[in-house]
């Protein structure tokens, strides 16, 4: 008798993958059915999500040599929402850079919060999950670390939005900072190695999630979104830096 397919690893992964699909298609249609945007924009919202969690599910399924379990799981009904959140973008954007110049609407930054609240406050679960089954592997941490980066990303041009482009360009410096470092080891091969851990860094990577969520809040008056904006990514950037000298001294010998 064969023995069954649907038990593998990657099994699991491509039904986690048709499941979160599913998911991002039942939202899709909704946000089709609700938005009042162009046509365009709305084909361009659709294909954006999809590109992303597209690229998530195929990261899962490709993976070779390492466990794919419960906390990834998570990770990926994390990676629905943050799809979502990328979906929502050009429907508000759009508006704001066009010919109607200006802030995107409050009902937007609304729901664009009410989407990434959730995926922000799941990524304490997927490594507790980690902990409490035993799962916790090199690559389940780096799938957790780059859907945070992803959903940092969306969030900085999300709130450079509300708080107006393209003045507000450099809040999508705490985003892009995370893939400048990244194009930073293809220049400097010799950073190519493991952090020390580090409370500060964590703590400031928190930080982040969170005050992007709280500057979207339309309750929240402007200039306070800002200052807050501010310290966040002045907090990122001396993080980012105390991080960067290390690894230039231990290239060194230096450390």
């Amino acid at each position: 008798m064969p023995l069954a397919r649907s038990t593998g690893p990657r099994s699991s992964a491509r039904r986690d993958g048709v499941l979160a699909f599913t998911a991002l298609g039942g939202a899709l249609t909704a946000l089709l059915l609700l938005a009042d945007a162009e046509p365009l924009v709305l084909v361009a919202s659709g294909m954006l999500g999809l590109t992303v969690l597209g690229a998530v599910v195929r990261s899962t399924v490709r993976r070779r040599g390492e466990f794919y379990g419960p906390a990834d799981r998570v990770t990926v009904g994390r990676s629905v929402l943050v799809a979502l959140t990328a979906a929502l973008l050009p429907v508000g954007l759009v508006p704001v850079l066009g010919q109607d110049a200006g802030r995107p609407a409050d009902a937007w930054c609304w729901t664009v919060f009410a989407v990434a609240l959730p995926a922000w406050l799941l990524d304490g679960v997927d490594g507790w999950v980690a902990r409490r089954t035993g799962s916790a592997t090199r690559a389940g941490a780096r799938f957790d670390q780059e859907i945070d980066a992803v959903l940092l990303l969306f969030l900085s041009v999300a709130v450079a939005a509300r708080i107006g482009l393209p003045e507000a360009w450099w809040v999508g410096v705490i985003g892009a900072l995370r893939y400048l470092f990244l194009l930073g080891l293809r220049a400097r091969p010799a950073w190519r190695r493991e952090l020390p851990f580090s409370s500060y860094r964590r703590v400031v990577a928190g930080i982040q999630g969170g005050v992007l969520l709280g500057a979207l809040v339309p309750l929240i008056p402007l200039p306070l979104a800002v200052t807050a904006t501010v310290i966040a990514l002045a907090l990122l950037l001396v993080s980012f830096g105390r991080d960067v000298l290390w690894l230039e001294r231990d290239a060194r010998g230096l450390s």
